[in-house]
């Protein structure tokens, strides 16, 4: 009986040590894997607390790029009202000095005409001494014989016309400081402009590199076509443009235009036909700018545009001061052929309404256009033989006939 009952707490006995380890691994596993979770706790609070430091940072970064964006506008916006503040400060100064640019401009004009007039009072009291001087001579030899020699009483007034060019200057500067005044505005203009409507803008002159100015050069094309009235005329009009052609030479004078004449050793002849074709080509363009001035309404835009007709009669105006300054001083000619339509004389008389004209006034310019239109038909009348034409200039270049 004792038996049975040490065998069942035997059997207890080892289930319970059983049990016990059982509770031990148990605890052992809770303990590890409240420890793991622990660890993995920790670990998320601490890149939780990474991140949130980063955003932080992050949040920091963006808060001092706002504030110094914010301190550049405010920069930005002080240096603009202070640009502006100078740009109102300089425009009134120009405005200013505009107005006394207009008086200044209007009394030295008026200093010029008293200047003219009183060189004309001189003149006239110079030719009146030479006249009582010569009177004097003639009295002495008639009555008594004698050679008398006077020394002039006066001497020669000088040439007026560079007093009459700079008087053309300063009136040229009262016209466009006067349209400049119309083309003030109230406000002074921004600094950066941007119009929607660019300005009129010059038709550009003609694309060509030309050489330094005043330096000759021989010319690979004719000025002008040629064409013979007959097929049998054809090939006597090619050898004489051929002949030409190895005399010609061209200069540049301004904005693209050429004084082109015919050299041979020191004879000297104008291409007649490459200078009225410029003075008409010149005149064409200006033709063109009176009609888009009056399509213009804009101050600003009417400004440009007569400023560009008063560059297109200086640009006239040195082409035939060069012509003049060609025969002149220079010992060259003009073509005898045509010797009735270009002469000096009319090369002077245009000149001087070049230089006293105001090409702005629609007035002073049709008068010139008709005057030129007059020039250019009469001259195209007389050369209407082409092959006579050519054959004169090539006679008159080298010195005797043409041997057909």
């Amino acid at each position: 009986m004792l038996e049975p009952i040490e065998a069942q707490k035997e059997i207890t006995s080892v289930f319970d040590g059983i049990e016990n380890q059982l509770g031990r691994s148990l605890a052992v596993q809770k303990d590890a894997i409240e420890k793991s979770l622990i660890e993995k706790l920790n670990r998320e609070k601490e890149e939780a607390q990474k991140r949130i430091e980063a955003a932080e940072q992050e949040f920091a970064e963006g808060k001092r790029v706002l504030e110094g964006h914010k301190a550049t506008l405010a920069e930005l916006k002080t240096a603009k009202e202070q640009l502006r503040a100078q740009v109102k400060g300089h425009f009134d100064r120009a405005t200013s000095y505009q107005q006394m640019m207009e008086k200044m401009s209007s009394q030295a004009y008026e200093e010029y005409e008293t200047i003219s007039h009183l060189s004309l009072e001189l003149d006239g009291i110079r030719q009146r001494a030479d006249k009582e001087t010569s009177l004097l001579k003639k009295h002495l030899e008639e009555k008594y014989g004698v050679k008398a020699q006077f020394q002039a009483a006066l001497e020669p007034v000088e040439s007026l016309l560079e007093l009459r060019q700079e008087m053309l200057k300063m009136k040229k500067v009262r016209e466009l400081l006067s349209t400049g005044s119309e083309a003030r505005a109230v406000e002074p203009p921004a600094i950066e402009f941007r119009p929607e409507n660019p300005p009129y803008e010059p038709p550009a002159p003609v694309e060509a590199e030309a050489p330094e100015e005043g330096a000759a050069t021989q010319e690979p094309e004719p000025a002008a076509e040629y064409e013979p009235a007959e097929d049998f005329e054809a090939e006597e009009l090619r050898s004489l443009m051929d002949s030409l052609r190895q005399y010609r030479r061209t200069e540049p004078i301004l904005n693209g235009t050429e004084f082109a004449y015919f050299q041979k050793g020191k004879k000297m002849i104008l291409d007649g036909e490459s200078f009225v074709g410029t003075v008409a080509k010149i005149s064409d363009v200006a033709k063109g700018l009176h009609v888009n001035l009056g399509q213009k309404e804009m101050s600003k835009d009417l400004f440009l545009i007569k400023q560009e007709i008063l560059n297109q009669q200086e640009v006239l105006r040195k082409t035939f001061l060069r012509v003049v300054r060609f025969c002149e001083k220079e010992d060259g000619t003009l073509p005898q052929f045509v010797s009735e339509v270009l002469n000096v004389r009319v090369m002077k008389d245009i000149l001087e309404r070049l230089t006293f004209g105001n090409w702005s006034n629609p007035a002073d310019f049709h008068t010139f256009v008709e005057h030129v239109s007059f020039l250019k038909n009469t001259f195209k009348t007389r050369v209407s033989s082409s092959r006579d034409y050519l054959k004169s200039v090539l006679e008159q270049l080298e010195g005797g006939p043409v041997m057909n």
